[in-house]
């Protein structure tokens, strides 16, 4: 049986465990304020802003009037921004597949030991420490259909059967900013799943294949659950790249060509810089934001559950 000693010394111990954990909330909220002043000021605030607008009739001019949700409406009537939010979305999807996948198998190539290993590893990192504008620079050139290494080298194979440039086909331009916006991430996407792989206890692999596990089974069933987590944080990042995406589009393509290529940032920037349209373009900047912090949502929920999924097969 319990003693009376234990039974009260178990609500001391709790009310200094809870006393305890009060001040390290206090003291962790102290430490985060200037970070939270300086994401108020600089997110926040003009996010608030943006808002607004959205619902105003704004002129360069200064002036302002409420017209509602009319700027909303004009959207969604719009052809052109239909157009760019249903590219918007198979870019997104083309780049998060493309990234996502290329960068797993960078990983897991990288992760192996062969000469050189230090070497590869090192040029993983090359694509990623270009701008994205130089990106779509590389990239333009790397298509052009009279001087670009592409084109020359599948028309020697004989895969074509003369000079094109892709970038003139609707189909190929997208296909082309795809790749081209998918080629830097997944350099990114490679190194933090090379660091998921880094953890994997070498001993669990080792058992597998004791066990008589072939490759294909040890990938399915050891290193996907592992890397779980990190699969995650990579889809969510991949997924709001490609969905916010301009730099590297408007110096490969401005959106051409036509509107192949216009997805919406493309679109925001018309109608800000180009029609000087204050209010549909914040209108357009809400819009693309909603989908962003809705997907964030989502894929947050995502991690939860798969971190709770892995601290319970620990």
């Amino acid at each position: 049986m319990t003693s009376t000693a234990e039974t009260t010394s178990r609500p001391a111990t709790r009310r200094r465990t809870s006393v305890r954990a009060q001040a390290d909330a206090r003291f962790g909220l102290l430490l985060a304020t200037p970070a939270l002043i300086l994401v108020l000021g600089l997110v926040a605030w003009p996010g608030l802003r943006t808002a607004v607008y959205s619902l105003q009739r704004v002129s360069l001019a200064g002036e302002e009037s409420w017209t509602g949700l009319n700027n909303f409406r004009t959207l969604f009537t719009d052809e052109r921004f239909i157009h760019s939010l249903t590219t918007t979305v198979l870019y997104a999807v083309g780049f998060l597949l493309v990234s996502t996948l290329l960068g797993l198998g960078f990983a897991l190539l990288l992760n192996e030991k062969f000469h050189g290993q230090w070497l590869a590893r090192s040029l993983l990192i090359v694509p990623w420490a270009c701008p994205w504008v130089m990106v779509g620079m590389i990239w333009k050139w790397f298509v052009d259909g009279e001087v670009g290494a592409l084109n020359a080298a599948l028309y020697q194979f004989g895969l074509i059967d003369s000079y094109a440039a892709p970038l003139s086909d609707s189909t190929g331009a997208l296909v082309v900013a795809v790749l081209a916006g998918a080629w830097r991430q997944a350099s990114f996407t490679g190194l933090l799943i090379l660091a998921g792989l880094q953890t994997i206890p070498k001993e669990l692999p080792q058992a597998a294949m004791v066990d008589g596990a072939n490759v294909w089974q040890r990938f399915r069933h050891l290193t996907l659950p592992w890397l779980r987590p990190v699969i995650v944080v990579v889809v969510i990042i991949n997924t709001i790249f490609g969905f916010m995406q301009f730099d590297t589009i408007w110096a490969l393509t401005q959106g051409g060509p036509g509107d192949a290529t216009s997805v919406l940032s493309i679109y925001l920037y018309e109608q800000l810089f180009v029609y000087t349209n204050i209010g549909l373009g914040s209108a357009t900047a809400v819009v693309l934001g909603g989908i962003a912090l809705v997907l964030g949502f989502v894929f947050v929920k995502l991690l939860y559950r798969s971190n709770a999924i892995t601290e319970g097969v620990e």
